[in-house]
């Protein structure tokens, strides 16, 4: 990257993703998916299975009809396989988290049924929490009606802008899932490019995201005005003590600021760059797509494959965050952009809970039960306890309002899990927290993470490399054998490491790269199963570990009942 503004002026653009109704421009306008450069969208079918025309002279005119007429059914069977394929497919969300996505769409007023319903699978199919979609092109009515379409969600959208003068008429949305829109206070649609969603969940936790669409650098002033506006939004915020996230299209090159950032200070902190500069040196934090790659990014046109869609995660949300990840949707969407999708712990929305009936209550202590160390005599004992304690003949009982069962049931439970039940006296600020083997390999598998982003930068941007990066390596070098020690049974053969970086300059950076991307895969594979291991220890797995008698609603009626702080 060159130091004059000019040039760094021109390493923040990419062709037009403004998404105009002329779309058909080359200056502006997208590039039709059925034009792209090297991809062919058309179907396949076998060559059996075509049949010609008929002769309109032919005497077998009835034939031929019925031969078409057969090749048409199996054309709709085979496009049917191709949807059967698509939308049976079903990969199991990540237990105990939700997920923030961020989908350019390039504009929804044209082929709207079909783009919608490519949405549908797409949030479908990860199980989205919160959708931002970007770059709609329709009102707030016009999206509304759309959405329909995707009846487990609720939409919240922003305004468009009709100006003439604007060559966009802009447009963000928000779809978030029924059982978390209920938690919706308010919203806002500062600008056409500009949504925000407030959520308030138990225990004070506010939550608020933001849908954003920065212009392309073709419309400097509006592109301006609008980073301007965000940039004091997000002030606001902390300042409101909001979790926040920003997802959306920046239309900015992050991996090519990064560089700019950590070497060349004066130049970061230009007014080019005041956006990418307020996000880094504020906290902020954008989870790295685990499958980012050369060949895959959030934006592709032609051969240009480029990162400039993102969802950004303020200093206390960074803390929840968990993977990020780039769903390759150029062979099922008709957009230039493939959405990026970043996951949080879940604990941020119920952790709190517990804490805030306490403080209703006006307690400083509460009591908890010790599932982890319930032996099976003792559950036995508790059971034994509650059922004896359920003395109403079930014909008495049956003719109670449903409020009056829950409340009896609610209290013979407490009553036998306090005279059977191991527990403990905590206060109120007490959060439960995971064990230290896996906080441990939690932070060195984020910290091979950062670390192979910054080999993938080193290899990018080979001119950025100088002599201090010594230094860092051979503190990494040593943290890297600390890991090959402890985890020697997942890496029996660790790759040989170079003692210096200057020597990896000969290939590229390759050799050390692909050493790293086979550590931090043996790491991810091991903290996918002790997060299961942990995941399994929770109450719920320990109730239906310990009585496979009880029905579903039953144990989550207990689970929730002995959960509650005693009246």
């Amino acid at each position: 990257m060159c130091s004059n503004t000019n040039s760094n002026n021109n390493n923040n653009n990419k062709p037009s993703s403004s998404g105009s109704a002329h779309s058909s421009s080359p200056a502006h306008g997208r590039t039709p998916s059925n034009n792209r450069k090297g991809k062919d969208r058309s179907v396949s079918f076998s060559s059996n299975t075509r049949a010609p025309l008929p002769d309109p002279n032919s005497s077998s005119a009835l034939e031929a009809a019925l031969k078409i007429l057969n090749v048409l059914q199996t054309l709709q069977q085979d496009v049917a396989q191709h949807e059967s394929l698509f939308s049976t497919l079903n990969f199991s969300p990540i237990l105990n988290s939700f997920n923030i996505s961020s989908f350019n769409v390039n504009g929804l007023r044209h082929n709207s049924q079909i783009k919608i319903e490519q949405i549908s699978n797409f949030f479908n199919l990860k199980h989205i929490s919160f959708g931002g979609i970007v770059d709609t092109h329709l009102s707030p009515k016009q999206i509304h009606f759309l959405s329909k379409r995707l009846p487990n969600y609720t939409v919240f959208s922003s305004d468009i802008d009709n100006t003439r003068l604007i060559k966009s008429t802009g447009g963000v949305s928000l779809f978030i899932e029924k059982s978390l829109a209920s938690h919706v206070q308010d919203f806002v649609s500062h600008s056409s490019r500009i949504l925000s969603v407030d959520l308030y969940f138990k225990g004070n936790v506010k939550l608020r995201i933001f849908v954003i669409y920065i212009p392309p650098i073709s419309d400097s002033k509006l592109r301006s005005d609008t980073i301007d506006l965000l940039l004091q939004l997000l002030v606001q915020t902390k300042q409101q003590n909001f979790y926040h996230a920003i997802c959306g299209d920046f239309n900015m090159h992050l991996d090519t600021y990064y560089p700019v950032y950590f070497n060349r200070p004066s130049v970061a902190s230009q007014r080019t760059y005041r956006l990418l500069h307020h996000l880094l040196s504020h906290g902020y934090e954008e989870t790295i797509p685990v499958n980012a790659s050369d060949s895959l990014g959030t934006f592709h046109r032609d051969d240009q494959i480029t990162r400039i869609d993102y969802v950004w995660s303020c200093p206390m949300l960074k803390g929840f965050a968990l993977t990020s990840y780039i769903f390759d949707a150029q062979d099922t969407c008709s957009s230039d952009h493939n959405p990026i999708i970043t996951y949080f712990d879940d604990s941020l929305l119920v952790a709190s809970i517990k804490v805030a009936r306490a403080k209703q209550l006006q307690r400083r202590t509460r009591r908890i039960f010790k599932f982890d160390s319930v032996t099976t005599q003792q559950w036995e004992s508790f059971s034994a306890h509650a059922d004896s304690l359920c003395d109403v003949p079930p014909s008495t009982f049956s003719t109670w309002h449903i409020n009056q069962q829950c409340e009896y049931l609610h209290s013979r439970i407490v009553k036998a899990a306090n005279a059977s039940l191991p527990s403990v006296t905590i206060g109120n600020q007490h959060t439960p927290t995971m064990p230290k083997d896996l906080e441990a390999l939690t932070q060195h598998y984020r910290f091979l993470s950062r670390l192979l982003h910054s080999i993938r930068l080193l290899r990018k941007y080979p001119s950025t490399y100088y002599t201090r990066y010594e230094r860092t390596w051979s503190t990494h070098f040593i943290r890297l054998h600390n890991i090959f020690h402890l985890y020697k049974k997942v890496i029996p053969s660790p790759p040989i490491l170079p003692t210096s970086l200057s020597t990896c300059r000969q290939d590229g950076f390759n050799s050390l790269l692909d050493s790293l991307k086979t550590i931090s895969s043996a790491l991810h594979g091991l903290l996918l199963l002790k997060e299961k291991d942990f995941q399994d220890s929770s109450i719920r797995a320990k109730l239906d570990d310990r009585d496979n008698n009880f029905e579903t609603d039953i144990s989550s009626f207990i689970d929730s009942a002995l959960s509650r702080a005693r009246r």
